[in-house]
């Protein structure tokens, strides 16, 4: 099994037509789902509760790390990010920010590089919307953030590009 260097991980996202930018200092992400809802089917007489497959949800995604709020780039995201617009999953018709990605490894020399992001290909429906986030400060002058997301219309895929 090969593994990637955790290091070499990040998060960058397009908040405007320039290249993407990286997302704070982060330092996890994490996907889960797509799930499937149950729906209940329980009739009068039934003596074991039956459920029948429903939909699908979109995943969640959690990413979190350190805040530079001396770093002009940094705020420019965060506050993007922060300010309840939806992320799409393509620039067409300068709809920002778009192209969130979650990278395993940016350095295309070794094992696992890539990326976790919405397909570009098809469909521009797919969203991505920021359900929570975290801001916070220490004594010892270490900035912290978190963000909770949702996925809407599509699932996050695979990308072996570092582009």
């Amino acid at each position: 099994m090969s593994v990637a260097a955790g290091y070499n991980g990040a998060i960058r996202i397009k908040s405007s037509d320039a290249t993407l930018g990286t997302v704070a200092e982060m330092g996890t992400w994490s996907i889960s789902g797509p799930n499937r809802n149950l729906i209940e089917v329980s009739a009068f007489g039934d003596t074991v509760a039956r459920q029948e497959i429903g939909t699908l949800t979109g995943q969640t995604l959690t990413f979190d790390g350190y805040y530079d709020g001396t770093d002009a780039e940094m705020r420019t995201i965060v506050t993007s990010l922060s300010s309840r617009t939806p992320i799409r999953c393509c620039t067409g018709g300068g709809l920002f920010p778009a192209n969130l990605r979650l990278y395993t490894n940016i350095a295309d020399d070794l094992p696992g590089a890539g990326y976790w992001a919405l397909s570009t290909a098809g469909t521009t429906t797919a969203t991505i919307y920021i359900t929570g986030m975290e801001l916070g400060q220490s004594k010892d002058g270490l900035g912290t953030i978190s963000f909770t997301a949702a996925v809407s219309g599509d699932d996050l895929k695979w990308s072996t590009s570092t582009g």
